[in-house]
């Protein structure tokens, strides 16, 4: 799909206007848990996963990943599935995918889309209309009044950036017609089945564990040392904006009390000096650039909410570390790694490509080459689709790449009973045997009434503009700066 074409979405369009109060209605729900619980799945000291052109993607529940998660965590416990600590993993890989995706979208909705203020105020309302219908104004006035502003405007934002995304993939995606020669490609395409053999080798894994040598990261530090600047900090961590404000106000006035008071109200009394940290190790970027940037010598700064948290911060010091050393080798090695990873990933897998073929070579029963050092072999639990996404053994365990375009498209290109060379997938390298093929019958298609075609037809259109929606992010995730932290 080329993004040459800059496309513009039709602002006063009914399918936009439609659309956008779908949106709305798809997230209004979170309203009122958003203003009584922000999640921070778990004790991380990071509240991000990643980021992407330098926008923060953080973990809390209301967020683009927070609520991708809950809801594709949501469709597999609907399937039976058993969520063990390999599946959260896969889990949480989609939910930063979409997450991104997200974020993307919206930077084109934002060009081209106005959502004026009123109708946020309009999507906030509808969340106090009963199941009868009829809306409460005293329960609406009641939580506006009892609400801070920070919180109306986190929530605003939050509105604003789903009813944006939404509706722009709309514009899109969404207009996919099938006709009958359409119909019969896809049919074919989406009902013939493979059963497979793969020996997988995770270059990505690899990559992550390998030890970086002393002299790149040496030399990475010295090369990007100002985006190592340090804070040396206290902080004191608050669940209530009032009782920051008012701490703030009697810290201001009594500076003397800040230790004291961070041990009889903070909620890390154990771990309130920080010492020195890069903007990396703090909660959010905001929450660093009010620190480095818009710290004007001052060094009690008014509270900063971040991660569902009010931190009231005390900066002691700052100052620009001398070497490599100074620094939290952790987050050194993460920013060499996201810095490099797309070289280091692809040197990693020609160099195993180069082990996987000579292991491979005049060996008849792959199976036998499982465990053969970072061989790993895998084999469907049954005989998948086209495009069918994520694959597991009958053990459950999950096939590396199995629900990327690049596996998809090597295993549908084969041969029945023939091996492949060498493939390069997204994150490893793979050697894949086709063991049969099951091919739909066609004359089915013939004698389906009208309502099951138009039902197939338009599950059709979906796995198309599905397909199209991937085909897009990949094109431009490629081109955005991503970056993913490991939070398991």
């Amino acid at each position: 799909m080329s993004s040459s074409k800059k496309f513009v979405p039709k602002k006063k369009s009914p399918i936009v206007k439609t659309l956008q109060w779908l949106g709305v209605s798809a997230v209004s729900i979170l309203l009122i848990v958003y203003f009584l619980v922000v999640d921070t799945r778990g004790s991380q000291r990071t509240p991000t996963i990643g980021s992407v052109n330098g926008t923060p993607i953080y973990y809390t529940s209301t967020s683009p990943y927070g609520r991708a998660f809950k809801q594709i965590e949501a469709y597999y416990q609907s399937l039976g599935i058993q969520i063990n600590n390999e599946m959260y993993k896969y889990i949480e890989d989609l939910a930063f995918r979409r997450a991104v995706s997200t974020i993307l979208l919206n930077d084109v909705a934002r060009k081209n889309i106005n959502v004026s203020d009123n109708f946020i105020v309009e999507a906030m309302k509808s969340e106090f209309i009963d199941t009868n219908g009829v809306y409460n104004e005293m329960a609406y006035e009641s939580f506006i009044k009892n609400s801070t502003q920070a919180e109306k405007l986190r929530i605003e934002k939050d509105l604003r950036e789903s009813i944006l995304s939404q509706t722009v993939a709309s514009e899109l995606f969404s207009s996919i017609k099938i006709n009958s020669l359409d119909m019969q490609r896809e049919y074919k395409k989406n009902l013939t089945k493979r059963d497979i053999e793969m020996l997988y080798i995770d270059a990505a894994a690899i990559v992550q564990s390998n030890e970086i040598a002393v002299n790149d990261l040496d030399k990475y530090f010295t090369d990007n040392k100002t985006n190592f600047v340090q804070a040396d900090v206290s902080w004191i961590m608050l669940e209530s904006g009032g009782v920051a404000d008012n701490l703030y106000k009697t810290l201001k006035d009594d500076i003397t009390l800040f230790e004291k008071s961070a041990l009889e109200k903070g909620l890390n009394t154990n771990n309130y000096k920080l010492g020195y940290i890069t903007k990396m190790q703090m909660p959010s970027d905001d929450f660093a650039n009010k620190i480095f940037s818009d710290n004007k010598g001052e060094k009690l700064l008014q509270p900063i909410y971040a991660n569902g948290y009010y931190y009231i911060v005390l900066v002691n010091d700052i100052r620009m570390p001398e070497k490599y050393t100074d620094v939290n080798q952790n987050v050194l090695k993460n920013e060499y790694l996201n810095a490099n990873i797309n070289t280091l990933l692809e040197a990693e897998k020609t160099k195993q490509a180069e082990v996987l073929k000579a292991a491979v070579a005049n060996v008849n029963n792959l199976q036998r080459l499982n465990g053969n050092g970072y061989i790993k072999y895998y084999k469907p639990s049954s005989p998948f689709s086209y495009n069918q996404g994520r694959l597991n053994t009958a053990d459950g365990t999950i096939i590396p790449d199995s629900s990327t375009e690049s596996f998809y498209n090597h295993v549908f290109s084969l041969q029945t009973n023939t091996v492949s060379d060498v493939i390069k997938l997204d994150n490893g390298v793979a050697v894949i045997k086709l063991i049969s093929e099951e091919k739909p019958n066609m004359a089915t298609l013939a004698t389906l009434n009208a309502s099951t075609r138009n039902r197939i037809r338009r599950e059709l259109s979906s796995q198309r503009i599905n397909n199209i929606q991937i085909e897009w992010e990949n094109e431009h995730i490629a081109k955005a700066r991503v970056k993913k932290h490991e939070i398991r």
